[in-house]
């Protein structure tokens, strides 16, 4: 079945990138512009890790953080926060170190 990715971003072309940087580190991709498309395909399909917009509002990304983490199947998938600001690193956190 392969290792798959979910892309969680509002941007199409950064989706785009996202998606073709999980292809080169051998995931399959999918995308979603916002997260509450994200919680249905995590909870219904097999997914290994979660691409996650740093600079979603905050409301919106604390909610789909809160109800990935709480829920039984998605509690163990990797969240990997991005930040597109080139003041800050690309990766900022992971699900991981919320814990």
């Amino acid at each position: 079945m392969g290792k798959q990715a979910l892309v969680v971003h509002p941007d199409h072309a950064t989706r785009i990138l996202l998606e073709q940087w999980v292809r080169g580190e051998g995931y399959r991709a999918q995308s979603v512009s916002h997260g509450d498309e994200a919680i249905p395909l995590v909870m219904h399909a097999h997914v290994d890790l979660i691409i996650l917009d740093q600079q979603a509002p905050d409301s919106e990304c604390s909610d789909v953080i809160l109800k990935l983490l709480t829920h039984p199947k998605a509690s163990r998938i990797p969240i990997a926060f991005v930040n597109a600001d080139a003041d800050q690193p690309p990766i900022v956190a992971t699900s991981r170190t919320l814990h």
